[in-house]
């Protein structure tokens, strides 16, 4: 019968599934039961390959996303170079004994250098700079016109010396000396110029082309230094103004000395001069091998100077001897009104005489005889004279005053 046939198939069919069912029970606790796909369900076998495709798919992302978080720091870390740990921690990590240098022995007597700690940029605070020993600094130019009061056994020397000065600037600063130079004594208050040169106190008529003229001196000159306060545009001049003429200078009147010879005919005291000799004298004359008229030869004072200064200071101190340089005839001996103190000429019978001045004694009067090397006085300081001294002079008939250096040995 066709029933029972189906009836037969049917079970087999119900009986399918709680085999199925049975399988799936009697797996042990904890397993998936996807793990045993039954081939015979397409569903299950789709849904298990969606899984396993999305999970490797979620797997690509987070490699790619970890590689890109990763890449820069890797590109950073290939960049910082690699700092070799030094000595110390070397001995620090491995736990060696403290790294130690003993150096060679020096030389005998060599020694090597100090230095000293560099502070810590925070502490450079405390350290003060010390002033440079070596720093030059500029000196201002002078400008105004200085006094000083001439002391005892000053000269003109060594006041221009203490100014840093020419000794002839402090003559044409003061044109009173130029013309008597015996008038620099004690207590006589010298103008001091600031600069090299002379000095002008400008007088009525005075124009500044005058002034550069007279002083051999050049307008510009006088314009440019500012101590003068001239206006360049209007270079007017007022009377008793002080006129600085930069390097400027002028001719000077001679020391005026006693006209004295072996045929005096004016009396003695004659001409205001109390040591002038009168009357025809006579004696032994000299030759022209001068000496040196005292010990020293060398210059305390003045040298020559043909318009300032005729003869030489010669060295020499209160009482030493002055000699005479040739054989003569005395032709003054006494005081002269003209600066020199006590005076000594000495005719020497060829046309030559020698000055002695500012003694302090006078051993040989008028008319006496005087061989070479006699003493005939002794250094002094009379006169207008600011300290002892010897105040040498030399003239010829012909020459008339002359330069002692070129006559004295």
């Amino acid at each position: 019968m066709s029933v029972p046939e189906t009836n037969e198939a049917s079970p087999n069919l119900t009986t399918a599934a709680p085999e199925a069912d049975s399988v799936e029970t009697d797996l042990p606790s904890g397993t998936d039961s996807i793990s045993t796909p039954d081939s015979s369900s397409p569903t299950r076998s789709r849904e298990t390959l969606l899984r396993f495709g999305a999970i490797g798919l979620a797997v690509v992302f987070l490699g790619i996303a970890l590689a890109l978080t990763l890449w820069p720091r890797a590109a950073e870390s290939s960049q910082t170079p690699t700092v070799a740990p030094t000595a110390a921690e070397v001995a620090r990590i491995e736990g060696l004994a403290p790294f130690t240098f003993e150096p060679e022995p020096l030389p005998a007597g060599a020694t090597l250098p100090l230095f000293g700690l560099t502070p810590e940029s925070g502490e450079l605070s405390r350290f003060s700079r010390k002033a440079n020993a070596d720093t030059t600094i500029p000196e201002r130019a002078k400008l105004d016109i200085e006094t000083y009061t001439v002391q005892v056994g000053d000269t003109v020397f060594g006041i221009a010396a203490q100014f840093d000065l020419e000794p002839e600037t402090i003559l044409w600063g003061n044109p009173e000396l130029i013309d008597s130079l015996n008038l620099l004594r004690p207590g006589k208050v010298l103008k001091i110029l600031p600069i090299n040169g002379a000095l002008r106190v400008v007088e009525q008529g005075d124009t500044i082309e005058k002034v550069a003229e007279v002083y051999h001196g050049t307008v510009d000159e006088i314009l440019a230094f500012a101590g003068n306060d001239i206006d360049p545009e209007n270079p007017e001049l007022t009377v008793g103004q002080s006129v600085i003429i930069p390097g400027g200078w002028r001719e000077s009147v001679q020391w005026q000395l006693p006209v004295a010879s072996r045929n005096t005919t004016v009396g003695a005291g004659s001409g205001g001069e109390p040591g002038s000799c009168s009357g025809i004298l006579s004696g032994p004359s000299g030759g022209y091998n001068f000496i040196w008229p005292a010990n020293n030869h060398y210059l305390s004072g003045w040298d020559y100077n043909p318009n300032t200064h005729p003869g030489l200071d010669i060295a020499a101190g209160l009482g030493a001897p002055i000699y005479a340089s040739e054989t003569g005839v005395v032709v003054f001996s006494g005081w002269s009104t003209r600066g020199y103190g006590n005076l000594v000429i000495i005719d020497h019978g060829n046309g030559w005489q020698t000055i002695y001045a500012h003694l302090s004694q006078i051993n040989y009067g008028c008319g006496q005889a005087i061989a070479q090397g006699q003493v005939l006085g002794l250094s002094g300081s009379t006169g207008n004279s600011t300290g002892p001294h010897l105040h040498y002079e030399m003239r010829s008939t012909e020459f008339g005053r002359v330069n002692p250096w070129d006559f004295l040995p």
